[in-house]
């Protein structure tokens, strides 16, 4: 083998050798990126998991009270409609009274 090729190859293999050398480093760079990612990664999924579950709770509250709300409308409506009526009957019966009283003084 001349010295020109021993010369060559042994440039090759020096240049293989850098090279790989690189990879190995952005291969074990990259690794570590991707740890931190995954590390944070699953703190975020912990964190949107609690808000999830803070919403469905909040979700739950406001559906009891959008209940109670409706309850209450309806209670309010009856019971302003009771009270006019009760307002005829006492209005009758203040105008009975009067004609009693008018009565009884004759």
């Amino acid at each position: 083998m001349s010295k020109a090729m021993k010369l060559l190859l042994s440039l090759v293999i020096v240049t293989a050798l850098c090279l790989t050398a690189v990879l190995a480093l952005r291969y074990r760079s990259a690794g570590q990126r991707l740890l931190v990612l995954n590390q944070e990664l699953a703190v975020s999924r912990a964190r949107w998991e609690g808000i999830a579950e803070e919403k469905e709770a909040l979700q739950a509250d406001l559906k009891a009270v959008t209940d109670d709300l409706k309850e209450a409308r309806l209670t309010l409506e009856e019971s302003t409609a009771r009270a006019a009526e009760l307002e005829e009957d006492i209005a009758t019966l203040e105008q009975e009274i009067a004609a009693l009283k008018s009565q009884l003084q004759n």
